[in-house]
């Protein structure tokens, strides 16, 4: 069997889909919104009065979008690739990263300071030197890769 490398461009890209699991909650709920309230000049349809302005009609529309929507689809799937690779004790989940993994990804997506990967490797117990945290990655990154269905598992 021939083992697959990813190249320098898929890894990136990987690292922006790890950018964007840290943040997906707030990602799926703003892109929900535009597609519930979608910016449009007013026009008043409730010109009677009493009637609530969302009929049945309007609200199976919406869910249509939604359903129809490819970026709102991929981040629900990369919701599900967080919960499958961090775990999820609501949906009773066990996460498939190790402890040190988890704390990678923590400290380099979650933080609210910006830590490249050689600080990362610094800020660890026991300290990573250069290569050991790039392998580290590569390994994170692979897992990424392999839970997308880039990489066989």
């Amino acid at each position: 069997m021939i083992e697959e490398r990813l190249t320098s461009k898929e890894l990136a890209g990987l690292e922006a889909d790890f950018v964007k699991i840290a943040n997906i909650e707030n990602l799926i709920r703003r892109r929900e919104i535009e597609i519930e309230w979608p910016y449009r000049e007013f026009k008043d349809e409730n010109v009677g009065g009493s009637r609530s302005s969302i009929s049945i009609d309007k609200a199976q529309a919406v869910l249509e979008k939604k359903e129809k929507d490819n970026y709102l689809q991929r981040l629900y799937r990369l919701r599900d690739i967080k919960d499958q690779l961090l775990g999820n004790k609501e949906k009773q989940i066990v996460g498939c990263m190790t402890d040190q993994q988890r704390e990678i990804y923590k400290l380099r997506f979650e933080s609210d300071d910006y830590y490249d990967w050689l600080l990362v490797g610094e800020l660890l117990e026991p300290k990573l030197k250069r290569a050991q945290i790039y392998r580290k990655r590569g390994k994170l990154l692979e897992l990424l890769a392999k839970k997308e269905g880039i990489l066989p598992e």
